[in-house]
């Protein structure tokens, strides 16, 4: 079974929605990084991204890092 995992950021004041999966019993291995709204369904590819983002990342704390970086960078560059 896949297990997806979401969360807006930045915590305090969401720009983007950062979904991350498929993971079972390791760690995250895609990611979308998308506006904010709910999402159409339960397939992560119902909803509009900005970007997607594939990764071998050690643990859901590194993916974290990494893609809160990421979405930190569209925030920027689309002056959300």
């Amino acid at each position: 079974m896949t297990h997806w995992d979401s969360y807006g950021y930045p915590e305090n004041d969401p720009k983007v929605w950062i979904t991350f999966g498929p993971q079972k019993n390791g760690p995250p291995s895609v990611a979308f990084i998308g506006p904010i709204r709910h999402p159409e369904g339960d397939s992560p590819k119902a909803v509009e991204h900005y970007q997607e983002v594939a990764g071998r990342w050690t643990d859901e704390l590194v993916a974290h890092e990494e893609l809160d970086k990421m979405a930190q960078a569209i925030i920027e560059q689309k002056h959300l």
